[in-house]
């Protein structure tokens, strides 16, 4: 038991020093509350470096258990740091868990479909507060050609603009990584000769998704740019 606890104690340790820096975030504090309250945009922002911490505390106590010597055992662990939906360790896991191949390319589609729908979640409740970004930017400028600008309120929308944008930036950042994973991932499957064409079908419906919400972003960032308040 008291070996138990030090590897758990050791794989929380390469948790929060190597995954936790690559969980990134942006200060909410202006960000709409639409966006910081809906489920789907938290997953795209925790659940990387907790999923890691999970993935590889698991992974380490199995070795341990397995009789594995310890730093072998913290090894294993650190291989989940940085996981998303993809990567070695996520692969190396379905392996283990699924030796027939056409039965492991149904689990990646499982998968791969719930971050499509995850995806296409924060794209539907951006649209609604983007649209509404667009309307108040619309209205700046009607006010900024007629000398009727209120500077404070004006950079008080500005500020939430940007805050929206940046955070909405840096999910679009992570689910890109999680789009470059479900890639190599495929690449990886179709070099040992396994059929990938349902999964790769099922990666152009995830980039889909996500190049639908970047062309929001990039429509927003383009008007946000145009705007100046002295």
């Amino acid at each position: 038991m008291n070996r138990i606890m030090v590897i758990l104690t050791l794989c929380v340790s390469l948790v929060l020093i190597g995954c936790q820096s690559s969980s990134g975030g942006v200060n909410t504090n202006d960000v709409d509350p639409a966006l910081t309250q809906n489920h789907s945009a938290q997953f795209f922002s925790k659940s990387a470096w907790q999923s890691c911490a999970i993935g590889a505390g698991v992974s380490g106590v199995g070795c341990l258990l397995l009789g594995g010597k310890p730093g072998v055992c913290v090894a294993s662990a650190a291989v989940g740091c940085g996981v998303m939906m993809g990567a070695n360790y996520y692969l190396d896991s379905k392996r283990a868990q699924y030796a027939n191949a056409e039965m492991r390319i149904d689990a990646y589609i499982q998968d791969i479909q719930q971050n499509t729908q995850e995806v296409q979640a924060v794209t539907e409740t951006a649209k609604g507060v983007l649209d509404k970004n667009l309307a108040t930017l619309k209205n700046l400028n009607r006010q900024i050609k007629n000398a009727s600008v209120n500077k404070k309120q004006a950079q008080n929308d500005l500020s939430q603009i940007d805050a929206n944008i940046a955070y909405l930036t840096d999910k679009l950042t992570r689910m890109k990584k999680v789009e470059d994973n479900w890639v190599s991932l495929s690449a990886q499957e179709k070099q040992t000769g396994v059929n990938v064409d349902k999964l790769d079908r099922q990666i152009n419906q995830l980039h889909k998704q996500i190049a639908g919400l970047e062309k929001q972003i990039d429509l927003v960032t383009k008007q946000r740019s145009a705007v100046r308040v002295g």
